[in-house]
């Protein structure tokens, strides 16, 4: 058995009481690098699976994709400004009174006939003029059946009668986007012609 004094007893209990807390310090570097380590590995690879999730099939990136869209969406938006301005010019010139309405039933365009037609009523150009158009004594009838053929996206076929004592129908189609749901009606009125 070695005698060591009481000084050299504590300096060797100081080295081994450092040598351990080192190990134990040195012990829990190695877990926690350890585990960083396999965290890396780990988003490393969730990384590349990302990434080729996100390349297209051709091998372009998820970006180049996003863009040839924005690129076909513009020509799309553009052709069809293009088609409604070209059916909206093929109407304008007709000798049948036509006006469109939106899905609440507001007057948002209408042609040189319809002008014409309803000149007398003073200006029906927007909004809900157009039913200024209608006999006070029919209007309210006249607005039940409308309202009807909005919410269930049918064919408007209504006969009633002017300011002017006049016989006028209604005749209009929706512009179906799904079962029950339309974006307004393109309407034709005219004078009835009956022969008594």
């Amino acid at each position: 058995m070695i005698n060591l004094s009481t000084e050299e007893a504590t300096a060797v209990l100081t080295l081994l009481s450092f040598a351990v807390a080192s190990t134990a310090f040195l012990w829990r570097i190695f877990k926690v690098s350890r585990v960083f380590l396999n965290d890396h590995e780990l988003l490393k690879t969730s990384i590349k699976k990302i990434e080729s999730e996100v390349t297209a099939n051709g091998g372009k990136s998820l970006k180049d994709v996003v863009n040839q869209l924005k690129t076909a969406s513009l020509r799309i938006e553009t052709r069809q400004k293009v088609l409604d301005q070209r059916s909206k010019a093929t109407l304008h010139y007709t000798d049948r009174p036509l006006f469109e309405i939106d899905s609440e039933g507001r007057l948002i365009w209408s042609n040189e006939s319809f002008i014409n037609f309803t000149r007398d009523n003073g200006s029906v150009k927007e909004g809900f003029d157009w039913i200024t158009v209608i006999s006070d004594d029919e209007r309210e009838t006249f607005l039940i059946e409308f309202q009807s053929c909005l919410d269930m996206c049918r064919k408007i076929d209504i006969e009633t009668v002017s300011v002017h004592g006049r016989d006028i129908h209604f005749v209009g189609y929706p512009y179906r986007i799904d079962q029950g749901i339309h974006e307004g009606f393109l309407i034709h009125l005219y004078q009835e012609n009956k022969h008594d």
